[in-house]
C-alpha cells in the first residue's frame, strides 16, 4: 500500500463553543463569617476574593457577559475589583441589585443578562476557585439537556439529627443536646457546588413560576426550582478546591491551596 493511500487519523473534533452570560452573587448576608465586609470583599492574598473568583470566571470559553449582583453599599467596592481582575476587553459588565433572598437576586441578575446568549452561569462571588474543566463540561451538558451543576459525591458518613428520643424516658444528660436519629445511606448523595449552568430562558421560566406559585417557599440552590417542577438536571464532577469562603478558616485553607500550585 502506498503512502498515499494509507488511512489518515481522525482529526479529533474541537468541542462547541457556547456563547453564555455569568451571573455572580455577591448579595449574600455574610452572617456566618461574622465579619461587618462580606465574603467576596475580604482579603485573599491581598485582593479581594471576588477579584479570584472574576479572573477565573474570565477564562471561560464562550462567556463574555458578566452580571454582578450587589447590595447597593457594596456597589464601590464590587466595581474596583471589576478593576483589579483586569478581564478581557471583550467581556462586557454589567450590575442588578441584590434581592431578600437567594432566588431574588439570582432573578435580578439573570434578567440582566443578554437575551442573545442561550445560557447562562449562576457562581457564588465567595468561590474563587471554579474548575475551568467541570465547567466546560457543565455548559455543554445545560446546553443540551437544560440544566447541569458542580457537584461532589459525598465520601463522609452522613447522619439525620432528632432532637429527643420519642418514648423513652427524659435523660436529663441529654438535655438540648443534638442526637443521631438515623444513619443516612450517602450511596448517590451528592454536595452541589457553583457554577449552575441553564439555559437562560428555561431558569426563568422555573424562577418566575416558583415567584407565582409559592412566594414564600426559599430553595436553597438555582437547580432546585427546575426540580421541584420535574425538570432533569445534570450532576458534574467538581473538585474539593472549588471551596466556598464562609469561614475564617476557610481564607486560610484558600491561601494554602495558592501557595502548594493547587489552583492556577
Amino acid at each position: 500500500m502506498s503512502k498515499r493511500n494509507k488511512a489518515r487519523p481522525a482529526r479529533k473534533q474541537a468541542p462547541e463553543v457556547w456563547r453564555c452570560s455569568a451571573v455572580v452573587v455577591a448579595a449574600g448576608t455574610s452572617s456566618r463569617m461574622g465579619a461587618k465586609m462580606r465574603k467576596p470583599f475580604l482579603k485573599l492574598k491581598g485582593r479581594p476574593v471576588l477579584v479570584w473568583t472574576l479572573q477565573r470566571l474570565g477564562r471561560i470559553q464562550g462567556l463574555d457577559h458578566i452580571v454582578l449582583v450587589t447590595r447597593a453599599e457594596d456597589r464601590g467596592r464590587a466595581k474596583q475589583a471589576m478593576k483589579q481582575a483586569q478581564l478581557r476587553k471583550s467581556i462586557q459588565v454589567s450590575f442588578a441589585d441584590g434581592g431578600a433572598r437567594r432566588q431574588d437576586s439570582v432573578t435580578n441578575g439573570v434578567n440582566a443578562t443578554r437575551e442573545d446568549h442561550p445560557l447562562v452561569l449562576i457562581h457564588d462571588a465567595a468561590r474563587p476557585f471554579p474548575p475551568l474543566e467541570a465547567i466546560q463540561k457543565a455548559i455543554d451538558a445545560a446546553a443540551h439537556c437544560g440544566g447541569a451543576i458542580l457537584a461532589m459525591p459525598v465520601k463522609d458518613t452522613v447522619k439525620r439529627e432528632r432532637k429527643h428520643i420519642q418514648g423513652a424516658p427524659v435523660n436529663p444528660e441529654l438535655n438540648g443536646r443534638r442526637i443521631i436519629r438515623e444513619t443516612v445511606p450517602r450511596s448517590g448523595l451528592w454536595l452541589a457546588q457553583t457554577p449552575q449552568v441553564f439555559r437562560r430562558a428555561l431558569i426563568l421560566e422555573h424562577l418566575e413560576r416558583l415567584k407565582r406559585e409559592a412566594p414564600l417557599d426559599e430553595v436553597t440552590d438555582d437547580a432546585a426550582a427546575l426540580e421541584r417542577y420535574g425538570h432533569a438536571v445534570a450532576l458534574i464532577e467538581s473538585s474539593s478546591t472549588n471551596l466556598k469562603i464562609t469561614r475564617h478558616e476557610d481564607l486560610a485553607i484558600a491561601e494554602a491551596l495558592l501557595k502548594a500550585g493547587l489552583v492556577k
